[in-house]
């Protein structure tokens, strides 16, 4: 018949093969659907019999038949990407006190401990359950497994007090909700413990507003804070009205007619350029008799100097 059929439309021998090929695509293009119908129905028994076994195990308290009901999961995995395959024992903890042991026991995956840490580590603090959920690398799903576990206790709020009321420079006092309200810090006599109680110091900032105070040898306004590395405006503008500069306090001053390059240097207003200026024109022209003679070292502008200058003695 289909030789019939190309004799009356005299299709050449490359023609007929052509109208094979084409026959054959056509039909394997109206099959496909009935096909991949076929193996999709094939995959959604498959998950709805993972998912029904899945709520067996879940629903299953007494542990009776769990370990054949798991079996049946085959390769399930926990969506959430840091809580895969990661076992812990679960303990009642204090989340502003439990360290990076603790979280592992936990069940916590390395990464996920080293963002609660950081956090923590910026002053970030823990005052009720809810607020370990608002940590990215927390899931909520791990959230709910340690819900129940989180002891935030007051005595960590307690222990602070009792801490800084034992040095002259912490100015804080309880309240009826056992919480630290700062009145006053007065940033030339307070330790890193008195500064950590500021909302968004952590012990690094602290740390680090220490030994720059050190370096300065003393804060002349409340204004330096802002100088502290990496400490955001929106910290320092919260924590402000709680700063404050005793009345007594003296500052250390540099001798600039006697201290060499690297001593000069040392002080955080000063760079090594400057420093060298410094002393090269101390060597040709004689000792700074006042400000106006140390004005005339080319590298040190007006705004240099003003700064500079309450830390001075000629």
């Amino acid at each position: 018949m289909l030789r019939q059929f190309f004799k009356y439309f005299k299709f050449s021998r490359t023609e007929q093969n052509g109208f094979f090929v084409l026959s054959i695509l056509m039909l394997f293009l109206f099959s496909f659907p009935f096909v991949a119908n076929f193996f999709n129905k094939s995959d959604l028994n498959l998950e709805s019999y993972n998912i029904q076994a899945f709520t067996s195990v879940e629903n299953d308290t007494t542990g009776v038949g769990q370990s054949n009901d798991y079996r049946s999961l085959g390769d399930y995995k926990d969506k959430d990407p840091y809580d895969k395959k990661v076992k812990g024992s679960l303990f009642r903890f204090d989340p502003n006190r439990l360290d990076q042991a603790g979280w592992l026991k936990l069940g916590l995956k390395e990464k996920q401990v080293q963002v609660i840490l950081n956090y923590r580590e910026k002053g970030g603090r823990f005052y009720k359950k809810e607020d370990l959920a608002k940590i990215y690398s927390i899931s909520p799903t791990k959230f709910k497994q340690l819900e129940n576990y989180i002891e935030i206790a007051p005595t960590t709020v307690k222990n602070q007090v009792q801490s800084i009321e034992k040095n002259s420079a912490g100015w804080f006092t309880n309240n009826a909700e056992n919480k630290l309200k700062p009145l006053e810090v007065d940033i030339n006599n307070a330790d890193t413990t008195a500064f950590i109680a500021l909302r968004g110091i952590g012990s690094t900032f602290a740390k680090r507003i220490v030994k720059y105070r050190e370096s300065l040898g003393g804060f002349i306004s409340v204004d330096q804070i802002k100088e502290i590395y990496g400490l955001p405006v929106e910290t320092f503008e919260a924590i402000l009205p709680f700063l404050k500069i005793s009345s007594h306090h003296a500052v250390s001053k540099l001798t600039i007619n006697e201290l060499d390059v690297k001593s000069l240097s040392k002080h955080p207003y000063i760079s090594f350029k400057q420093s060298t200026a410094i002393v090269n024109y101390r060597n040709q022209h004689g000792h700074f008799r006042n400000l106006e003679d140390l004005k005339k070292v080319i590298l040190l502008d007006d705004d240099f100097l003003r700064k500079l200058a309450p830390y001075l003695i000629f």
